[in-house]
């Protein structure tokens, strides 16, 4: 298990486990293969991220692919604001659901596949 991706499906599919906080920890995964990926998705049209944050790199990816894969733009959006609304804690919501996690980590996979 050497990248990102890799580890989300490990703790999703239970190969590899961290207790109760497994798919909790799967949604950070699958945040940061997405970070990767959109860089270089950034890279891919000649930009550097520098030190954008990532609100700014999604308004970049959106500019960048509204040409020629404007749903790229859309599912970066979808995939960013799943885990990260997964890996905040409050005590009145449930946690993520591995069926979830599961489907961000899929839309990942797609995107990094461009």
């Amino acid at each position: 298990m050497s990248t990102p991706l890799e580890l989300a499906t490990a703790l999703l599919d239970g190969r590899l486990s961290i207790g109760t906080n497994s798919v909790r920890a799967a949604a950070w995964i699958t945040r940061t293969a997405l970070e990767d990926c959109l860089e270089d998705l950034l890279q891919a049209k000649g930009c550097q991220r520098g030190r954008a944050s990532m609100r700014s790199v999604l308004s970049c990816v959106e500019v960048l692919y509204a040409g020629d894969a404007a749903c790229v733009s859309l599912e970066c959006e979808y995939a960013w604001q799943g885990p990260s609304h997964a890996c905040q804690y409050q005590a009145y919501e449930l946690p993520p659901t591995r069926a979830e996690v599961a489907a961000l980590l899929a839309i990942v996979e797609r995107l990094a596949s461009l």
